[in-house]
């Protein structure tokens, strides 16, 4: 099982060139499980996944992973599909410590895959496969 999920997020990793990043920049803010805000006062959503909303069961724990993992950290951004979501804020992918941040929300149950925009998300295959990985092992918000 393990090695499932190493090999899974290897592949992730690999499909990306450091040439698609931009950055870094400085988180300053981390407004719930899916949206932060960088230096430069910009909102960026996290591509391709939601998190649990205020009333929902594992809000506070999928905010606390995220803002404890990148609250005052330099992370790289890589756009997707599209460049901004409804309300303005940015779509990314996040990276740190050469690891993709919201491909680890899925695998650690933080985040689910955010079927609405599968035709919009480029990596909605591989999140896809990290989710069913979660939702097997009962991990965050699938064991509420």
């Amino acid at each position: 099982m393990k090695l499932n999920i190493l090999i899974l997020l290897s592949l992730f990793l690999i499909s990306c060139t450091s040439s698609e990043f931009e950055g870094p920049y400085k988180v300053t803010k981390v407004t719930d499980g899916d949206t932060l805000q960088i230096n430069y006062n910009q909102k960026i959503r996290l591509s391709g996944i939601n998190s649990p909303e205020k009333d929902e069961c594992h809000y506070n724990r999928s905010k606390n992973f995220l803002k404890d993992l990148l609250l005052n950290q330099k992370i790289f951004l890589e756009k997707d599909y599209t460049n901004k979501g409804r309300y303005g804020r940015l779509l990314r992918y996040i990276h740190f410590n050469n690891k993709d941040i919201n491909a680890e929300l899925v695998l650690t149950g933080n985040a689910k895959v955010y079927d609405k925009y599968a035709h919009d998300t480029k990596k909605y295959t591989q999140l896809k496969e990290l989710e069913t990985l979660a939702k097997k092992n009962k991990l965050g918000l699938w064991a509420c």
